[in-house]
């Protein structure tokens, strides 16, 4: 039997990300059954592993997936994917103070089997970028000490398999909505509303501002999924002059996407200095109902009343106080993309209409990702003719309103 220490994201330079693991034994002929225990699951998660899982199961592949959904830590959208991928999942989970928080991944085959048990769930963050410890165990069929492993890996979870223990259901929509009903579950929207909640209720200083914390605990750099599973488009670079009225230069380079960041679609824009971008309650496409842009914010959609400023880095600056709101004259949510920089940029430099093929926001897709302080983004804006390229790498994609609005998506 082989064994190996897998340390992930401590040190970036000699990490050995789960996901990559997981990837490599899915592409491989000699395991033909995955399963997988965790706690967690999330459409990221889902999305950078998705076309191996779905490649091992049309190579006659079999999957198996017990997923936690305590905490919060699942959200909807990821048992949607699930679904639609229609990937054999059980959902585990106990009315009461009993939390689900396994994290056992295993591989079977004719000839030769491997276990993965530590830390990692089945997350973006679990699978390639935080700070995680796992122990994989590799051996022939014949391996007597392999076989006495897995055997008591699936007498723990014999329960699970055999679906005999009540917590464990089969996922299917009603599922969904029992669980969405009752709050067990929850979008991603309303996940992000809470932790931004928490975080402004209890951080006085974002973590990114406050010298003292940076002086004390240094940031580890985040790592990537691996490479040919990274979403890139053509992105463009507006530098604006502070002192210009009409000209700016404009650079354009392939950028990489990060998952979970929203993308939408401009059109004209509204502003005297085509800066305010709508953004939807609800979107439809092919006569199914979607989430809404807004809800990506950390808005709920029926909150009309509340609004709420958010940071926009772009090109390196800081533009501050750039405010969401719902009109109600016109009955949608908006963005007014305003900011200023601390040194004097404003937002409207990149926006203004002046700057025709040369810049400004009309008529392109605006690129939102998140970062890890609380109510900022980092503005990506990308051609028109990018956008068939961005449903493609989406998990999910609508067009606004009832279905004839502008398009938007989450890569």
């Amino acid at each position: 039997m082989d064994v190996k220490f897998i340390a992930q994201g401590l040190d970036p330079e000699r990490s050995h990300p789960i996901g990559g693991i997981i990837i490599d034994a899915l592409n491989q002929d000699e395991y033909n059954t995955f399963s997988a225990f965790v706690a967690f699951a999330s459409t990221g998660g889902i999305e950078n592993i998705k076309d191996q899982l779905v490649a091992f199961k049309n190579r006659g592949g079999n999957i198996r997936l017990y997923i936690g959904i305590d905490l919060h830590g699942t959200s909807k959208e990821a048992l949607y994917k699930l679904i639609e991928l229609n990937l054999p999942t059980y959902i585990v989970f106990s009315p009461n103070e009993i939390v689900y928080h396994p994290k056992v991944y295993t591989f079977e085959g004719d000839n030769r089997n491997m276990i993965i048990v530590g830390s990692s769930n089945l997350t973006t963050s679990g699978l390639f970028q935080n700070i995680e410890a796992s122990v994989c165990f590799s051996y022939a069929e014949e391996d007597e000490q392999g076989r006495e492993l897995v055997s008591d890996i699936y007498d723990h979870f014999n329960t699970l398999l055999s679906r005999e223990s009540t917590c464990c259901q089969e996922l299917n929509v009603d599922i969904i909505d029992l669980l969405v009903r009752n709050k067990v579950v929850l979008s991603e929207s309303e996940s992000r509303s809470i932790s931004n909640k928490l975080a402004s209720d209890n951080t006085s200083v974002p973590t990114s501002d406050n010298e003292e914390l940076l002086n004390a605990f240094k940031k580890i750099k985040i790592s990537r999924p691996p490479k040919g599973h990274k979403k890139t488009i053509k992105q463009e670079i507006i530098i604006p002059d502070i002192n210009a009225t009409v000209d700016s230069h404009v650079v354009h380079n392939i950028s990489e996407i990060a998952v979970n960041s929203m993308w939408i679609e401009t059109g004209q824009m509204t502003g005297a200095s085509r800066n305010i971008l709508d953004l939807s309650k609800k979107g439809k496409r092919d006569n199914i109902n979607k989430f809404g842009s807004v809800e990506f914010f950390g808005l709920e959609k029926d909150a009309v009343d509340k609004s709420l400023d958010i940071d926009i880095i772009y090109n390196d600056r800081i533009y501050r106080e750039n405010h969401i709101f719902y009109a109600h004259r016109n009955s949608n949510w908006r963005i007014q993309l305003k900011g200023v920089t601390d040194d004097g940029f404003k937002l409207t430099d990149i926006s203004r209409p002046q700057f025709g093929h040369r810049g400004g926001f009309q008529n392109r897709v605006l690129i939102f990702e998140r970062t890890e302080v609380a109510n900022r983004y980092i503005l990506h804006i990308a051609e028109q003719d990018e956008i068939d390229k961005l449903k493609e790498i989406s998990q999910d994609w609508a067009y606004g309103g009832h279905g004839a609005g502008r398009a938007y998506g989450i890569t």
